[in-house]
């Protein structure tokens, strides 16, 4: 169970549909759309820029959102059904607007900390021969394509969403854990990795509060297929190549698994907003 440390989250702005089913796994990207663009503290949509407006922002939330719903009204997503589940996802449509940025900048933050170590720690070594055979979650079979993904059910996609964060706690712990003590990578990466794991906590704790019924479904999917993560002893190595290249396949395998955690919580949004 995951424990959520108390920070508040931005209040933002609705989604615009049409930009809902075009994702890239690599660049800085937005919430919707995944395209290399600037990013600012708290967005309201102006052309294709993010930007502040801390006067207009609870206003124009509450008009997107109700625009929103009003448009879509008579004709619901298919996937979307008389459920527990899809009466929850409406009855929260603001809340899942909102991890929906959680969820972006999880991806966000994870992406450019695997560019900016594979810039400075891996040109002209082999650290990505074995990257994708190494991450911890391979032993499942996540569903990795917007179009497949679309074909669940909601309960499926939040059961998903929440194995995939369980599998990184003890990952994400012990990458923390030595960056903390050997400071042998820059602060920036530090404080990052701190802010990934306490948002991969935060959304654990949103499903985790809003769908206790996933919780029990989601811990028996680890212990049937038990996730062992063995690669702790390359973190800890006194051999630099080593502890390098173990932590290009972290950050590797963390921008490869965020990616899917953020393209899942957004199919649950576009859900509760009937934009799909």
């Amino acid at each position: 169970m995951a424990f959520l440390k108390k920070h508040p989250m931005q209040q933002i702005s609705s989604i615009p549909s049409h930009q809902a089913d075009s994702p890239r796994s690599t660049g800085v990207l937005t919430p919707w759309n995944h395209s290399a663009i600037p990013m600012s503290p708290a967005p309201s949509f102006r052309g294709h820029l993010w930007t502040y407006n801390p006067v207009r922002g609870s206003c124009l939330l509450l008009l997107l959102v109700m625009s929103n719903l009003l448009l879509c009204q008579g004709n619901p997503c298919p996937s979307c059904g008389p459920t527990v589940f899809a009466t929850s996802l409406r009855s929260r449509t603001d809340l899942f607007i909102e991890v929906a940025w959680l969820s972006h900048d999880f991806h966000n933050r994870s992406t450019i900390m695997f560019q900016e170590f594979d810039e400075k720690y891996a040109q002209g070594k082999l650290y990505h021969i074995n990257a994708a055979n190494s991450c911890q979650t391979n032993a499942f079979d996540f569903p990795e394509e917007r179009d497949k993904a679309h074909q669940l059910s909601n309960e499926s996609i939040t059961k998903w969403a929440l194995v995939l964060l369980y599998s990184w706690n003890n990952p994400l712990y012990h990458l923390v854990t030595e960056l903390q003590r050997t400071k042998e990578l820059p602060e920036t990466f530090v404080s990052n990795t701190e802010d990934i794991e306490d948002m991969s906590e935060r959304l654990q704790k949103f499903l985790e509060s809003h769908f206790k019924k996933i919780i029990a479904p989601a811990l028996k999917m680890i212990r049937d297929d038990p996730i062992v993560w063995s690669d702790i002893p390359y973190v800890k190595s006194s051999e630099e190549e080593y502890r390098h290249s173990e932590f290009y396949n972290l950050f590797h395998c963390l921008r490869r698994d965020s990616y899917k955690v953020d393209m899942y919580f957004k199919i649950l949004a576009c859900r509760a907003l009937k934009t799909c």
